[in-house]
């Protein structure tokens, strides 16, 4: 992400960089994609080769290579054949086994030391181990992703509040929270990718008449009540509440390795240096302005967790939660367009349907500081999560990284010229995001790489997909193409959850 300089009369802009898959060679093609053009041409070369009569050969020579390229390349249900290939594969597995999950968090007990008994997370969540720390008066809960092997933790933010800043303010804002991404990935801490989460769900509109008739004194003047009524209908009520969580997660490694060990044996040294390292990151946030509300420990962050299948659960609904109470009793993933969930406490038998779309692209022209606004903001009345994961690379790997792709765009230029191609337009506003994304990192900014996703839940699948309909206009406005994650949802929900995961390295 870049920063586009204006003038001081004008407000300053923002670039995204246009995303792009690493390959081996070749030019926006994976790896994998790659390999099945390779293998098509080996198997049409052989077939030449190996096939007597004249016709088979020349279908086979011709026919496979074809088949490669058409996999790769041809449309198909809004992507490719070679995107479909394990999609359709993995669905169809989960259908024959039934696809439908259900926790044994009731028929596990309490050991004769008062520990409980441990119940797995679903499926598509891995294998976790629960760790906790100190942190400052209270404690915070440390995820070890055992297949991921990563190390994650979780707190609770104040959003900024940017709407309510003048245009000065939230440029402020925003440097000084690219300063705070600077600070982790040049520094010499463990973390290396952070996550945003953005909750959005419905609140009682009629909360604060209530408390004040439950609190309010009886004995109050009669034109006292009337005038604070009068006060009270002439301000907007907000029916949704917006929570916002950050997520830092360390990649295992043996340096991390080495000083967990030097803290603490075992796993609890991991979580120790976690602490640490939130701590250092909270520290920051205050520089940035934004305050931090409270770490998740092990009772938030289970019931975070739990509201996310279930928007019932009261996210401050803490007592008696634990991480067995974390995970929903049914999770069915039959369904292609929808993930349906459903917890012990729901209060009707009806599962709750969540549908989870990644952002496939952002914004290929400037934008503002609050281009997010219309998703985030003013969309009400659709219970959503809107989570972007940003992988963190030292400023010397980022302008190497830059470098490559300045180079392979120069190399494409000189290559259309020499055929007397068109350029095509998005090429050269591409290579402008490039030249100015060098001098940034020139300047000492660190290179971020960034994914996001979004999950909206409602009851029915009538209600879904009108919901489904809302965000996608309402990410129009900002900017933003979306793609639903048909067939794979009970996948992609994970990345809306508190785990940072999403992204690769």
């Amino acid at each position: 992400m870049t920063t586009q300089p204006v003038g001081h009369h004008q407000r300053r802009t923002y670039l995204i960089g246009r995303s792009r898959p690493n390959a081996i060679i070749g030019r926006n093609r994976e790896n994998g994609e790659l390999a099945v053009i390779v293998l098509g041409a080996f198997l049409g070369m052989m077939s030449g080769l190996l096939i007597p009569p004249l016709a088979l050969r020349l279908a086979g020579l011709v026919g496979l290579p074809a088949l490669a390229l058409a996999v790769v390349y041809m449309p198909y249900r809004g992507r490719t054949l070679y995107r479909w290939l394990e999609i359709d594969r993995s669905y169809r597995r989960i259908a024959r086994r039934g696809g439908v999950y259900r926790s044994s968090a009731m028929e596990a007990g309490t050991r004769l030391d008062g520990r409980e008994v441990e119940v797995g997370a679903p499926p598509g969540i891995g294998r976790l181990r629960w760790l906790s720390a100190p942190f400052g008066p209270d404690e915070v809960a440390v995820l070890l992703h055992v297949e991921r092997r990563t190390v994650t933790a979780a707190i609770e933010i104040e959003g900024p509040g940017v709407g309510l800043r003048d245009a000065e303010d939230q440029e402020a804002l925003v440097d000084r929270f690219g300063t705070l991404l600077k600070h982790v990935a040049n520094g010499d801490g463990f973390v290396t990718r952070l996550q945003m989460l953005a909750r959005t769900l419905p609140a009682d509109p009629d909360a604060h008449a209530k408390d004040v008739e439950r609190r309010g004194a009886e004995d109050a003047p009669r034109w006292l009540k009337e005038s604070y009524d009068q006060l009270a209908s002439m301000v907007s009520t907000s029916s949704e509440q917006h929570r916002a969580y950050l997520v830092a997660c360390m990649h295992y490694s043996r340096e991390l390795a080495a000083e967990a060990s030097a803290m603490l044996k075992g796993d609890d040294g991991l979580a120790v240096v976690m602490a640490r390292e939130l701590a250092d990151i909270c520290a920051r946030l205050t520089e940035a302005d934004i305050r931090v509300r409270q770490p998740l420990g092990q009772a938030r962050l289970s019931s975070l967790i739990h509201s996310m299948y279930d928007p019932d659960h009261p996210i401050d609904h803490i007592q008696a939660m634990s991480r067995r109470n974390a995970w929903p009793a049914e999770l069915d993933a039959t369904q292609p367009q929808f993930l349906q969930a459903k917890t012990r406490e729901s209060a009707t038998r009806d599962y709750w349907c969540h549908a989870t779309a990644w952002i496939k692209e952002w914004p290929l022209t400037p934008v503002g500081v609050n281009f997010l606004a219309p998703l985030l903001v003013h969309t009400p009345d659709v219970i959503r999560t809107v989570a972007v994961t940003m992988d963190l690379e030292p400023t010397d790997v980022a302008i190497e990284r830059m470098l490559t792709e300045k180079t392979n765009d120069d190399a494409e230029a000189s290559r259309a010229a020499r055929m007397n191609r068109v350029v095509d337009p998005r090429d050269i506003a591409q290579t402008g995001r490039v030249d100015q994304r060098g001098e940034d990192l020139a300047s000492g900014a660190a290179g971020v790489n960034l994914v996001g996703y979004i999950t909206v839940s409602s009851r029915s699948p009538e209600q879904l997909a009108r919901d489904k309909r809302t965000i996608r206009a309402s990410a129009g406005k900002s900017y933003l193409k979306l793609e639903w994650c048909d067939r794979e949802h009970h996948r992609a929900f994970v990345n809306t959850l508190p785990f940072a995961t999403g992204i690769r390295r």
